[in-house]
């Protein structure tokens, strides 16, 4: 069973069992660790969105870093910047994610063989959405994520699992630093003939402004070269580019549209793109976000 329900509309939620998760290792660590910025957010008396994404640089600040924030005249230490993180971003893209994966992806069958690899992976977001949409299959998971920090943070997320059982999110499951190993790390979980089904999830990662594209492409065509008999899907996660211009147009969708210039001299495409609305409540003093959007591509390689 499913532990993300959507109960009407779009409106999603956790069960139990990923309210207990979210509660032991992400809402007491962040009240323990940052009781002032906890009691601002639980009395509304910060702008939720702006304050904290102004501490967080966007979403890219080095997570592995001290950093200090001047307007608040506060050091925030990596375990706070990653426990930031997690009360903000991550209800948003879990279920952004689930709701796009549940949509607009093939069902997952008991037979299947899947490999997920999740490109700024950050605390096992989309990870856990996929779970929930692949309950069954043969899943691979590979967490990708510059930050250690964040990996530690993945790391037990997984191991807490998503029920009472301490079963964890994925057993099988390799969290790295760089995609640099990816080609010579998927040969250990796929075989000659096996007819795994390779999905490559870009959620929020491509707006980084340290991506460097081109050595991106270069690993992923070695992957679209090695695999020439295996299903393969893109899928791109990112705020709705499409009524902004100029430079930042380029800095959320120009890397996107270049890999997939690069990629498509390989394979042909077919592509899936809108945008989405979802609702959901935010962890901390429960408010309801109920417009939240994401803009998405699904591409299939033939």
């Amino acid at each position: 069973m499913s532990y993300i329900h959507c109960s009407h509309d779009n409106h999603y939620q956790p069960t139990e069992s990923l309210k207990n998760l979210f509660e032991a290792l992400i809402i007491k660590p962040f009240e323990h660790d940052l009781p002032a910025l906890s009691e601002d957010i639980k009395n509304n008396r910060i702008y939720y969105w702006e304050d904290i994404a102004r501490i967080l640089r966007q979403g890219q600040s080095d997570f592995d870093e001290t950093s200090y924030d001047k307007p608040s005249n506060e050091y925030y230490f990596p375990k706070d910047k990653v426990s930031i993180y997690c009360v903000h971003h991550m209800p948003r893209h879990l279920f952004g994610s689930y709701h796009i994966f549940t949509n607009c992806l093939t069902p997952i069958s008991e037979t299947d063989k899947v490999v997920f690899i999740d490109f700024g992976c950050g605390p096992l977001t989309s990870g856990i959405a996929f779970r929930a949409f692949a309950e069954q299959g043969d899943i691979t998971y590979i967490g990708i994520d510059s930050s250690q920090t964040m990996l530690h943070k993945a790391e037990a997320i997984n191991t807490y699992g998503p029920n009472t059982h301490r079963e964890p999110f994925f057993d099988k499951i390799a969290l790295i630093r760089d995609a640099d190993s990816l080609p010579r790390l998927l040969s250990r979980y796929i075989e000659k003939g096996d007819r795994a089904q390779i999905l490559f999830n870009f959620c929020y990662f491509f707006s980084s402004p340290t991506l460097d594209i081109d050595g991106l492409s270069d690993i992923l065509i070695q992957v679209i070269t090695e695999y020439t008999q295996h299903k393969l899907c893109f899928i791109y996660q990112n705020p709705d580019h499409r009524s902004l211009s100029g430079a930042r147009r380029l800095k959320l969708y120009g890397k996107w549209e270049k890999l997939k210039t690069h990629l498509s001299t390989f394979r042909s495409q077919e592509i899936q793109s809108d945008v989405e609305t979802f609702s959901y409540r935010r962890l901390i003093n429960g408010l309801l976000h109920d417009s939240a959007k994401v803009y998405y591509e699904i591409l299939r390689c033939k």
